[in-house]
């Protein structure tokens, strides 16, 4: 009885791993954006600010707009630590600088009205090289124009870039 009922587990765990191993190929894989990379950038960014004397907060998030890492550097100011999150949070939900959408809407200033998207500059898209969005970057504390230099430098201190594939 014994060894007929551990051939029959043996069939069924047999039968199991048959039945879903096509199952396990069904996804294709795609780029995300990991915690080491999130740290890669932060670091990059901080030695940048670190460089021009500037005191940022740097948010990063993944393809969802979930925070994966954030920085507030010594002497940052507070509110940094939510205008760096509004604008690195609109970067991976847009894929497009954050800076590019205050510009729009000098022509459609219903832009404003949308609840949560920044239009100052300083939020940045993370892709990768092939121009797959895999998140965005925010920072603040600075001029607007320092802050996305800075989250432009840590993209690409981490071998990523914010442009769509194609662009220059």
């Amino acid at each position: 009885m014994t060894n007929s009922r551990t051939a029959f587990l043996g069939f069924m765990a047999f039968a199991g791993l048959a039945l879903t191993a096509p199952l396990a190929h069904a996804q294709t894989g795609r780029a995300t954006l990991d915690a080491s990379t999130a740290g890669t950038i932060i670091a990059a960014c901080e030695a940048y600010a670190e460089a021009h004397e500037l005191e940022l907060t740097i948010a990063v998030f993944d393809e969802g707009a979930n925070l994966q890492a954030l920085s507030r550097m010594d002497g940052a100011i507070l509110a940094s630590l939510e205008i760096a999150q509004w604008k690195g949070r609109t970067a991976a939900n847009l894929g497009q600088l954050t800076g590019g959408l205050g510009a729009a809407a000098l022509d459609r200033p219903e832009i404003y009205h949308v609840p949560g998207l920044a239009t100052l500059q300083g939020g940045v898209p993370i892709r990768t090289v092939d121009g797959v969005l895999i998140g965005g970057v925010g920072a603040s504390g600075a001029d607007s124009a320092d802050d996305e230099a800075c989250a432009m430098a840590g993209i690409m201190a981490a071998g990523l870039t914010y442009q769509r594939a194609g662009a220059e």
